[in-house]
């Protein structure tokens, strides 16, 4: 009631300031109260709250009304608003609690206050208006109380939660009790009624309430049942216990835990539940991170949330929330959840979570898939409650991990990732135009792809689609490549948004938007992929790399806006372009469509770049860390330190790959599981023993490289006539030489980036391999092996080489000279090297550690320093501890012609040392392997 007649009167004096003189009683009671309304509802008026007895302001500002518990003395000269029940005579009543005598030159409240039908009838409707308004506060005021009730029953749940943790903590450490004394008769059963054999047993029991599921739990917790050795345990005693051959057989005093027993609340079991099951989003974000899971050692489900069941929360240790909106469901989910202590986390892939970025003007997609801002402000409220209900967070960026801590304080950075399938199908794909890595002329044309599988991208695209137009106007031979609806052929973007590409409409080639098992197909037929966003727009900058490492699998290169997940990823200028403005675009795509070579040269480092941060092994590593930092105080401390150490590891750089020209090229297209790539520096002398020596492989599909780096005495030759006769052996053969002579290292690298499987043998052009190397080596590792290295059997013209006796050594005479005779220990490696390169390496771990280093100058260990950098960040070995393949020892061997003497073993053991200071070698002078 006072700020409406504040409002009316200071509206009509014409007053940006007054005062509001009150009793001192009322003073007390509601100047607080009044002065929060006067703020909420007349911002932009200075109105101040007075007390009678004070002298404070009343000369300085206007006085507009006076405010009393008590009749007033004497007349008033202005308006009074008189709380109580007692109303004086020449008031109106406008509320049960308060009236108002009208004194001064206010017209409105002179006409308000007469006795004629439109006064009464407006007097009766502003009482009802009050009268609302005063039920509206009522009920929010209740509506606070219960929102307060529930915060504090929250925090007591919580609270029960650690307690209960800490208690089963204290169990478990407590010592084991002393065995019962042995008993002549067998104890009798506990009186328990079970359901009679021929009655069914009904679908669905009724579950217990909370507070009885959460004191069951807490009773087995501090009162396990005793377990027998011979009998399995039971969750409720068997009625047949009491027959004798139920009698559990005495036995001696139980055994101490082992350490190796899980903890009370170690994880095993994750179930991803996903609440847009039937989107792209749920293989990235479910079903890849279910396999990273699955690959770390974990149990994993993925479950639509519809779905989800008693049956599933009890199986589970932790939960996964994908994109989910509250709902009684979802509230049942989240209290079955608590009472089973299963951990919970939020996980979202876009800024879900914060309702008032619900609007057009940040997010544009609204407008045009024709939603509104009221049901997405809806949904995002509906997943912000989710997240509440939710013990962590996890999503793909790291400007969404920064908006969920206001939120959750412990939030992991998962980002979305490729399968394998997509990876096979990418490169097969790319195949499919030409050799990887070389400028294929095809018909011709230049194709720009925009790769957007939604109507929501209209303003990431408008400020870029003058600049394209004026591209292809420039460039004939360029294409723009867009997506449309298969059926109706309705585009995907909005046409009529973009008049800038009207004349150039006959150089946009249209496609159907394919599933996204095919998207790879797509991408392959780019030979420029665009992913232009609204730059400053936070919901934009938090958008994932997708679009950058997807094209990269398919040997594209992009130009992508510079968000900040993207100037993360991308090296601009090496593996892609960042570009802001429109000259920043314009450049970029005349420099790619004008050269060819760099364009496939930017396409491979970006293939490189990728293939370790958003592949499925790092993916598991990162789920690894995830999952054991939940298994309490000291594994979350462990987690916890390795993704800090891991954090502050300097990006790898890119492999390097010398410049070479492919001299044959055969393939297929089929699948191989292994590539062995054979190094040769004039050895025409031993290099149709190694090719002979793969040909002899076991393994059926094989793909072969040799890489010749600038031989002179005719092995080029040599090799290219066996591969024309052994094609169809081979699923891909390609012989490839260096433009000028680029060392080991960079020979290495060349075989490499040709292969495309994920596993490499590497192989020397003067050793061999025995018959069943690839195979024994490829089934001994699994997904997250990094490489593996058999024995090796050292030969010369003369035939095995024996041990030297005259070393300190435990062999025998006789005993064949054997390297990579160590079981795997990265720790071992401190001292010098002790595996070989004859070793079957992935192409993952390769490019995760920038590639072999190429310097002529330290030439020769470059698999000592890959050994070490994959060492540096904790990628595993494997020893096959079989002889599968032979070492030729010669004196033009590159061993003891270069690395073993005095001068360049110096300089190649200070390179290395200054790449690993770790390193202590036993054995830094020049020694050579003795022929």
């Amino acid at each position: 009631m006072t700020v409406w007649l504040a409002m009316i009167l200071t509206e009509e004096q014409d007053l940006s300031a007054a005062r509001i003189e009150c009793s001192p009683r009322v003073h007390a009671q509601i100047h607080h109260a009044l002065r929060a309304m006067l703020e909420a509802h007349l911002p932009d008026k200075d109105i101040r709250i007075v007390s009678q007895t004070s002298q404070n302001d009343k000369t300085a500002l206007p006085l507009l009304c006076q405010i009393t518990e008590d009749a007033p003395q004497s007349p008033s000269s202005f308006p009074v608003l008189q709380f109580g029940p007692n109303h004086p005579a020449g008031s109106v009543t406008l509320a049960p609690e308060n009236a108002l005598t009208n004194a001064g030159n206010s017209p409105f409240l002179r006409t308000l206050m007469s006795e004629n039908a439109e006064p009464l009838g407006l007097r009766r409707n502003i009482r009802l208006l009050l009268n609302n308004s005063r039920k509206i506060r009522l009920l929010m005021s209740q509506a606070q109380a219960i929102q307060q009730a529930s915060l504090e029953k929250t925090q007591t749940i919580q609270e029960l939660r650690v307690s209960l943790r800490m208690l089963s903590a204290k169990n478990a450490s407590l010592p084991p009790e002393p065995p019962l004394p042995e008993q002549t008769e067998p104890p009798a059963p506990p009186a328990v009624v079970s359901l009679p054999p021929e009655d069914p047993v009904p679908n669905s029991l009724p579950i217990p309430p909370l507070w009885l599921r959460a004191a069951r739990r807490l009773k087995r917790i501090l009162h396990p049942r005793p377990s027998h050795p011979t009998l399995p345990v039971q969750e409720e005693p068997d009625l047949n216990e009491s027959s004798p051959e139920a009698v559990p057989v005495p036995t001696s005093e139980p055994k101490p835990e082992s350490a190796s027993n899980p903890a009370p609340f170690s994880v095993n079991r994750v179930l991803f539940v996903a609440g847009e099951p039937d989107t792209p989003g749920v293989l990235y974000r479910c079903y890849r991170n279910a396999d990273a899971a699955r690959e770390a050692g974990f149990e994993a489900r993925v479950q639509p949330c519809a779905a989800v069941g008693y049956d599933d929360i009890h199986w589970a240790d932790v939960m996964v929330f994908w994109r989910v909106e509250y709902s009684g469901h979802v509230s049942t989910i989240f209290d079955l959840a608590e009472a089973e202590n299963v951990i919970t986390v939020f996980d979202a892939d876009d800024i879900v979570f914060v309702p008032h970025y619900a609007r057009v003007d940040m997010i544009d997609g609204i407008r045009s898939i024709g939603a509104t801002e009221e049901r997405i402000e809806r949904c995002f409220s509906e997943m912000r409650r989710t997240f509440l209900r939710c013990d962590q967070g996890s999503t793909t960026t790291a400007e969404l991990v920064f908006a969920m801590h206001s939120l959750r304080p412990v939030v992991h950075l998962l980002p979305n990732i490729y399968d394998l399938f997509t990876l096979k199908r990418a490169r097969l794909a790319l195949r499919m135009r030409g050799e990887p890595g070389r400028v294929n002329s095809g018909n011709g044309l230049i194709r720009i792809g925009y790769a957007t599988g939604s109507r929501t991208h209209q303003r990431d695209f408008a400020p870029v689609c003058p600049t394209i137009a004026e591209v292809l106007r420039q460039r004939p031979e360029a294409r723009l490549v867009l997506f449309r609806e298969p059926v109706t052929h309705r585009p995907v973007l909005l046409m009529e948004e973009f008049p800038s590409l009207i004349p150039v409409q006959d150089q946009i080639e249209w496609r159907d938007m394919v599933p996204l098992e095919e998207l790879q197909d797509e991408f392959a037929r780019f030979d420029i992929s665009i992913a232009p966003l609204e730059t400053g727009n936070i919901f934009c900058e938090a958008k994932s790399e997708i679009k950058f490492f997807e094209a990269a699998l398919s040997g594209v290169a992009t130009i992508a806006s510079p968000t900040g997940p993207f100037q993360r990823v991308i090296r601009h200028g090496e593996t892609g372009f960042l570009a802001d403005s429109p000259t920043d675009w314009y450049d970029a795509l005349i420099e790619l469509i004008d050269n060819p070579e760099r364009r496939v040269r930017m396409a491979r480092d970006a293939y490189h770049s990728v293939l370790w941060p958003f592949g499925p092994q790092a993916q598991a590593r990162r789920m690894k860390l995830v999952l054991t930092s939940m298994c309490g105080d000291e594994a979350a401390a462990l987690a916890g330190e390795t993704r800090l150490a891991r954090d502050r590891l300097a990006p790898s750089p890119v492999p390097v790959i010398p410049p070479n020209r492919t001299l044959f090229h055969h393939d297929a297209l089929g699948e191989a599981p292994v590539t062995v790539v054979i190094t040769s520096y004039n050895y025409a002398t031993h290099l149709l023993d190694a090719l002979e020596s793969v040909a002899a492989q076991t393994l059926p599909v094989l793909d072969l490289i040799v890489v010749d780096d600038g031989s002179s005495d005719g092995s080029v030759a040599l090799a290219r006539t066996w591969m024309e006769r052994h094609c169809d052996r081979f699923n891909r053969l390609i012989l490839r030489q260096s433009i000028a002579n680029a060392g080991l290292g960079g020979t290495r690298n060349i075989g490499m980036d040709a292969a495309e499987t994920v596993h490499v043998m590497q192989l020397d052009a003067d050793n061999i391999l025995r018959p069943e190397a690839c195979e024994t080596l490829l089934g001994s590792m699994n997904d997250g092996t990094a490489y593996a290295y058999p024995l090796i059997a050292c030969f010369n013209e003369h035939g095995p080489v024996l041990m030297d006796m005259r070393a300190d050594t435990h062999h025998q005479p006789g005993t064949p000279e054997l390297l990579g005779d160590l079981p795997f220990n990265p720790l071992s490696l401190i001292s010098g090297n002790r595996i070989d390169a004859m070793a079957m390496v992935t192409k993952w771990a390769w490019a995760a550690v920038g590639g072999y280093y190429v310097s002529r100058e330290a030439m020769g260990w470059e698999d000592f320093d890959l050994w070490c950098s994959l060492a540096e960040r904790g990628l595993p070995g494997h020893h096959v501890p079989q002889v599968l393949a032979d070492y030729r020892q010669h004196e033009t061997s590159m061993t003891n012609a270069s690395t073993e003497k005095d001068a360049h073993k110096a300089r190649v053991v200070a390179f290395v040392q200054a790449r690993h200071p770790w390193i202590r070698l036993s054995a830094e002078r020049a020694r050579p392997r003795k022929n």
